[in-house]
């Protein structure tokens, strides 16, 4: 049995790829992406996991004193090993980017190569403790849009637990850029020519030792359903270098 509620696409038998989900998702969204049927033809299987505190997986709770991101993914390779899979590509989109890269930090003979979109080297949920806060009071007051935003997103789905979620917000942190630095695993970071956070992914890029900056159509949430960006990954994942 797995630590996490896992869902398995794409072709039949083939090189593996982890498609890791935003804060307050789940797993069913890459399924409306274009990644699955993409993967498929590529001849390439996905695996699909609802990451602690959300959707299926609402009743995976992260220690208190833990990073959620590092302890999330140590739970992922303990499943991946329980599903028979060794070496794999991590995809992440927005806040699943701070699991691929604790995931290629704690495991690079294992991770191959890894895929991070829509975000840059700032935490990714804004105001992240009003947000955290609120999840755990639904009286409390919140005044800055973005943060309501957030609030309403994790509470749109009634299967999430919100202090999971806020754990998450309080507490999701990037590796330490020296353990980026020291990789050796090509990243492709892949952000929508309208996404705000443009203009400072070139900071997390140049942290990795092998990263490569792309830009598709789209803002941070639409990118990931980008036919051009879909094509260029799975390019990398085969073995070919992003267009400069």
């Amino acid at each position: 049995m797995t630590i996490l509620a896992w869902q398995r696409g794409g072709a039949a038998r083939g090189p593996a790829v982890a498609l890791l989900h935003d804060w307050g998702a789940d797993g069913v969204v890459w399924q409306g992406s274009g990644w699955i049927p993409a993967l498929e033809r590529a001849g390439l299987v996905a695996y699909v996991p609802d990451l602690p505190g959300h959707g299926e997986s609402a009743d995976v709770l992260i220690p208190p004193d833990a990073e959620p991101a590092a302890w999330t993914s140590a739970a992922i390779l303990t499943d991946l090993d329980r599903l028979g899979v060794e070496d794999f590509t991590a995809v992440g989109h927005i806040n699943g980017c701070i699991v691929a890269s604790h995931l290629a930090v704690r495991a690079p003979q294992r991770v191959r190569r890894v895929v991070l979109i829509g975000c840059d080297d700032r935490p990714l949920i804004p105001r992240a403790q009003d947000v955290a806060a609120a999840l755990r009071d639904p009286t409390a007051a919140l005044w800055d849009p973005e943060a309501s935003a957030a609030v309403a997103q994790a509470r749109r789905d009634r299967r999430h637990h919100l202090p999971t979620l806020a754990q998450w917000a309080q507490q999701g942190a990037w590796p330490a850029a020296p353990r980026l630095g020291a990789l050796r695993t090509p990243v492709m970071l892949a952000v929508g020519r309208d996404d705000p956070r443009r203009e400072r992914a070139p900071r997390l890029a140049a942290l990795f030792h092998d990263g490569h900056l792309v830009t598709v159509p789209g803002d941070q949430e639409t990118a990931v359903m980008a036919k051009e960006l879909i094509q260029t990954a799975i390019r990398f994942v085969r073995g070919s270098e992003p267009p400069a």
